[in-house]
């Protein structure tokens, strides 16, 4: 006799093909699906611009969108002394942005979601509507090209990051968007890791690069990144999802896993199950 389960009249009822019998309630069992299915989100509302969330135990990957925006930057100064670090000095510089996706990657640890290093931004010029749209670089400094073994990566750096230590998923996604955007733009990510997408993104637009005569053609024309053809990556939405979370599970194919876990052993996990 091979295994078998029965839901009736409030019991769920495993029956081994050994002969063994375990029972626990209907309420216990769902219980024990639920946390599968559902992200330790611990009751706080999703945050603005939440596009989408993808739970695949023990991580959860959030993709976040801003409009686009006219925005004020900290630019590193042409004269600065440093290219990063103490002593750069700074100017402020207004640009029009496009809409920004940013794709953030959070771990459980005892029942509490924390962020994790790999986070990522992109450009758009249409807001998102569905995991096939497709995505582009962000030609701005400090967002670091990486090559990774099946992609260039758009990575944010975030060693100096700082969020409250009792601050729940959404608290440290603030932190990490506010990091994000309002720290110094300087030369980081071309000492450290050989380029940012800033300079990568030389050539794809006059009006770029310098900096200066992208704060010209956004005075003239606040709308003007949406105009902009930038540097297109070659996978959408969904397809970046699901390499992240399969690089962060150490190459382990990321969707094959989480079918694994939803479908095979179910006898096992409802035994070992600790309500």
């Amino acid at each position: 006799m091979s295994d078998r389960l029965l839901l009736e009249q409030g019991k769920a009822t495993i029956t081994t093909e050994e002969g063994r019998t375990i029972e626990r309630t209907e309420t216990q069992f769902l219980d024990m699906l639920r946390k599968e299915l559902l992200p330790p989100t611990n009751g706080v509302a999703l945050p603005d611009g939440l596009k989408f969330a993808e739970w695949r135990p023990p991580h959860l990957l959030v993709v976040h969108q801003y409009p686009w925006h006219i925005r004020q930057f900290r630019w590193i100064a042409n004269d600065s002394p440093k290219r990063f670090g103490p002593g750069t000095t700074y100017r402020k510089v207004r640009l029009s942005i496009p809409y920004s996706i940013t794709f953030a990657l959070f771990t459980e640890h005892g029942g509490r979601l924390c962020i994790t290093g790999s986070n990522e931004l992109y450009f758009r010029n249409e807001p998102l509507r569905a995991k096939s749209d497709k995505l582009c670089f962000p030609a701005l400094l400090n967002i670091s090209r990486i090559n990774s073994a099946k992609r260039q990566r758009s990575w944010i750096c975030t060693q100096y990051l700082r969020h409250p230590k009792a601050g729940d998923w959404t608290a440290q996604l603030s932190a990490l968007l506010d990091h994000t955007w309002n720290g110094g733009f300087n030369l980081s990510s071309e000492h450290h890791e050989g380029a940012s997408w800033y300079g990568e993104s030389k050539g794809i637009h006059a009006a770029l690069h310098p900096v200066e005569k992208w704060e010209e053609a956004s005075a003239a024309d606040e709308a003007f990144a949406l105009r902009v053809n930038w540097k297109p990556c070659p996978m959408t939405v969904g397809e970046l999802i699901d390499c992240i979370l399969e690089e962060c599970r150490g190459g382990q194919p990321a969707l094959a896993a989480a079918a694994a876990q939803k479908t095979s052993n179910l006898i096992g996990r409802f035994i070992n199950y600790k309500p």
